[in-house]
């Protein structure tokens, strides 16, 4: 049995609507614009009083509308976001956005970790981060 995509684990929406918030384009096989993402303002539903937002993916096959929940407009917006990036990182093979392959869409981790294990990946960031910073021994020396 194949594993479920990310994209099939996502709310379909046939009819995005609102306006377009971000939009964002990105490089294949050295053609610009190849595939876009356009991201719609978040809307609140009446009846649950929670927010949804949905974007867009065109240029890799078929187009396709998605929609992402939040319990504000804000988170809403957030997880559309993370959700594109999430898509584009697993079906976008080759993609880049100003020469950076991670899309630049920032990676997260999951909020249902424990507030020990998210301080333990954050201090983890935080020493490679200052790793990076510091300038390498090659680099002192030249």
């Amino acid at each position: 049995m194949a594993s479920e995509s990310f994209a099939d684990r996502l709310e379909r929406s046939t009819k995005v609507s609102g306006p377009i918030v971000a939009e964002r384009f990105f490089e294949s096989d050295g053609r610009a614009k190849a595939v876009r993402v356009r991201i719609r303002r978040p809307r609140r539903d009446p009846k649950t009083r929670d927010h949804w937002c949905s974007f867009e993916v065109s240029g890799l096959g078929e187009a396709r509308g998605f929609k992402v929940w939040g319990v504000d407009s804000l988170q809403a917006l957030q997880l559309a976001i993370r959700a594109a990036g999430e898509l584009l990182r697993e079906e976008g093979r080759g993609l880049t956005w100003c020469g950076d392959s991670a899309l630049g869409f920032p990676k997260a981790y999951p909020s249902f970790l424990s507030p020990t294990a998210q301080s333990r990946i954050e201090r983890q960031i935080d020493r490679e981060v200052e790793r990076e910073q510091r300038p390498s021994r090659k680099r002192r020396q030249a």
